[in-house]
This record gives C-alpha cells, sequence and structure tokens, in this order.
C-alpha cells in the first residue's frame, strides 16, 4: 500500500503560513527526504467550530462533547497527514473530495486513538448520520454535497484572516449566517466518517485487515470513492 516514509511534525507560528488561518489544524509538507506536517499552534478555534458543527449531538449526547476538550482530534489530524505521506495511492486526481476521499485518512486515525477517545469520537461520527438522516431533507446528494464543498473551501480562504485575531475570531463563531457552508461540510464530513464506522464494525474481526488494505490501495483513489455507501440507506 506504500512506503516508509520519514515523517516530523513541525509547529507554524507565523499565521501568514497557515494553509487557511485557523480552520485547517494541519497540513503536508512532502518536499524533502524528511516529510513535515506543519500543523497549528492552537486548535481552540477549530475545536470551538467543530462545536457548532456537531452542536445537535452535543445537545442530545452531552456524553460525547469531552471529545473537544482534549488533543485526540488534533492528533486526528496529525496521524491523517502521516497515513497521507506514506501512502502510494494518496493522490486520487482532480475529483478527490476532502468529505468522501478524506474520510477514510480521518476515520482510521479515529480508529488508532486510545480509549475511552476512540469510542468517543466513533459514536459521535455514528451519531451524526443518524442526527443528518432523520433531518426532514436528509442526506444531501452528492451534487449538494459537491457544491457544500465547494463553496466552504471558498469561504475558508475567504474568512481565514478574521480567524487570525482572536477578537473577529470569536464574532465568527458566533456569527448567525457566514459559516453556514463550512458548518455544514464539517458535518457532513462526520456523516461520512460515520458510514465507514457502520461499514467496519460490521465485519467480523478477522476481514478488518483485508479491509484496510482493499480500502486504501484500491478504493480510495476512485473518484467515486465512497459515493454508494452516501447514497444508499438515506
Amino acid at each position: 500500500m506504500g512506503d516508509a516514509s520519514s515523517v516530523a511534525p513541525m509547529i507554524v507560528e507565523d499565521p501568514q503560513d497557515w494553509a487557511f488561518g485557523n480552520f485547517m489544524l494541519a497540513w503536508l509538507d512532502p518536499a524533502g527526504h524528511v516529510r513535515h506536517v506543519r500543523h497549528l499552534p492552537d486548535a481552540s478555534f477549530f475545536l470551538r467550530l467543530l462545536g457548532r458543527a456537531y452542536a445537535p449531538v452535543f445537545d442530545k449526547r452531552p456524553d460525547l462533547s469531552p471529545v473537544l476538550l482534549d488533543d485526540s482530534r488534533p492528533e486526528m489530524s496529525l496521524t491523517n497527514d502521516v497515513l497521507q505521506i506514506q501512502l502510494r495511492s494518496a493522490d486520487p486526481g482532480d475529483n478527490y473530495s476532502m468529505v468522501r476521499n478524506h474520510a477514510l485518512m480521518l476515520f482510521i486515525a479515529a480508529l488508532w486513538l486510545d480509549e475511552p477517545e476512540r469510542s468517543r469520537w466513533l459514536d459521535l461520527y455514528d451519531e451524526l448520520v443518524t442526527y443528518v438522516d432523520d433531518r426532514d431533507e436528509g442526506r444531501p446528494n452528492l451534487d449538494v454535497l459537491s457544491s457544500c464543498e465547494t463553496g466552504a473551501f471558498t469561504d475558508f480562504a475567504e474568512l481565514a484572516p478574521l480567524t487570525l485575531d482572536p477578537a473577529t475570531a470569536d464574532k465568527l463563531l458566533v456569527s448567525d449566517h457566514a459559516l453556514d457552508r463550512i458548518l455544514d461540510y464539517q458535518l457532513y464530513a462526520g456523516v461520512a466518517i460515520g458510514l465507514l464506522w457502520r461499514e467496519y464494525r460490521d465485519l467480523d474481526a478477522h476481514d478488518h485487515e483485508k479491509w484496510y488494505r482493499t480500502q486504501l490501495s484500491e478504493l480510495y483513489v476512485r473518484p467515486d470513492y465512497l459515493n454508494d455507501s452516501w447514497m444508499g440507506n438515506r
């Protein structure tokens, strides 16, 4: 599936070098013999953002809210990027979806957490699927999902400067509509992870390694990755 690579984390202190302000916790720098996973020095804004996106589930399951109070989600971001560095198949091309394809990296990162964080995150992702499917509008179709993703990244770029100053960042996090596409994107990204968890947990334990290999080396690189799962059981 991949080749071993030397990887090192690198804290990026200068906001001018951040990928999308405080919207993105970590990003890859694959250049050089030692490949760096660059990351923010502070994850608090991002975790508060997830708190808004996941609020309907936290209202129902407050026992899951501690996942945003520790370092488990930043750890998942770093694991995600390290895993992508190791994979020969890590670039499915121009049609790569940060909701569908990217979900596999974050799902595996969640599986590799220690308890109780592992179970909490997997329960949370499962509850996100239930919440979205129980809404009157249900799960959006693939065209709407793609539009949401594109819109979110447009907003990441445009709103990133507002995340750098604590005062404007606080106002942004409580704004009524400025973050709508970003919050939907984060919600649906969590749903995609939840769909993978539901598939994985239904397998016999002896099939887990085969599932890993098939997902990472064959299915993940397909432009239509997770499309069938997303459209099924809606």
